[in-house]
C-alpha cells in the first residue's frame, strides 16, 4: 500500500490480524460483481499503529510535506451519509483492546461506484487538529499563495481517498500523517501513506497494511432488488 520498504510483520500486527479475521460479520452476503453505476455502503477504519517498528519509520522517514486534498466532502453529492451508520464498532473495539493501535477515524458512506477516470477525491482531514498554516500553491509547499487567503486547519490525517470501480472494486489512497506538531512556525513532519487495494463487496473485511497507518475496510452494496 505504501513506498515505504515493508519488513517481517510485527508480531503485534499479526496477532491484530489474526483477531479481525475471526470477527463474524452480521447481515453480510456474500461477494457481488463490481459495476459502475451501482450504489456500495463502504465502512473505513483508519489507526496509527503503536509498535516500535512503527515509531522508528517516524523519526527515520517523517518530512515537511504538503497534502493534496480532495475536491468532494463527506455528506456531500458524491459520498452520501450513510444509510445504516457505521456498523464495524467491534473492529474498532479489536483494534483498541490490542493495544497495538489508536484509533484516528472511522467512516461510513454511500456512494456510486464509478471508473478510475471519473471517480472523484474524497476530502480526508481526520484525527488531531493541529492548528492553522498558511496554505500553499501547485509546488506543494514551495510557493506560499496571497495572503488574501484564508489559513488553514491542519489535521493529524490529511489527503484523499477514493474508490472506483474496474473489474473489481479499488480503494486509493493518497495521504500523509503527522507525526508530530508545529514548533516555532515550522511546518509538522509527516510520513506518507499511498496506495491501492483491490477489493470485493459482501462480508470480507479488507486490511490495507502499511508501518504506521492500518486502514480496516468493508464494502456493501445496496442497490439490490
Amino acid at each position: 500500500m505504501s513506498n515505504i520498504p515493508s519488513e517481517v510483520p510485527n508480531p503485534f500486527r499479526r496477532r491484530l490480524l489474526a483477531g479481525l479475521a475471526a470477527l463474524p460479520v452480521v447481515g453480510a452476503t456474500g461477494p457481488v460483481l463490481a459495476q459502475a453505476g451501482r450504489e456500495y455502503r463502504i465502512e473505513l477504519v483508519i489507526f496509527e499503529h503503536r509498535t516500535d517498528e512503527s515509531r522508528r519509520l517516524q523519526m527515520e522517514l517523517a518530512a515537511p510535506r504538503e497534502a493534496a486534498l480532495g475536491e468532494s466532502e463527506l455528506g456531500g453529492r458524491n459520498y452520501r451519509s450513510s444509510r445504516r451508520g457505521f456498523e464495524l464498532q467491534r473492529v474498532v473495539r479489536r483494534v483498541e483492546d490490542s493495544g497495538a493501535g489508536r484509533i484516528i477515524a472511522r467512516l461510513a458512506w454511500d456512494q456510486t461506484g464509478r471508473d478510475h477516470a471519473s471517480a472523484p477525491w474524497l476530502r480526508v482531514q481526520q484525527g488531531r487538529r493541529l492548528g492553522l498554516h498558511d496554505p500553499v500553491g501547485p509546488e506543494r509547499g514551495l510557493s506560499p499563495r496571497p495572503l488574501m487567503v484564508d489559513r488553514e486547519e491542519r489535521f493529524e490525517l490529511e489527503g484523499r481517498l477514493r474508490i472506483w470501480v474496474g473489474r473489481f472494486l479499488h480503494l486509493e489512497t493518497d495521504l500523509i500523517y503527522h507525526v508530530d506538531e508545529p514548533m516555532d512556525d515550522q511546518p509538522p513532519r509527516a510520513i506518507t501513506v499511498r496506495g491501492s487495494q483491490r477489493m470485493n463487496s459482501g462480508d470480507d473485511l479488507f486490511y490495507l497494511d502499511h508501518p504506521v497507518i492500518g486502514m480496516i475496510a468493508r464494502v456493501t452494496r445496496i442497490d439490490r432488488s
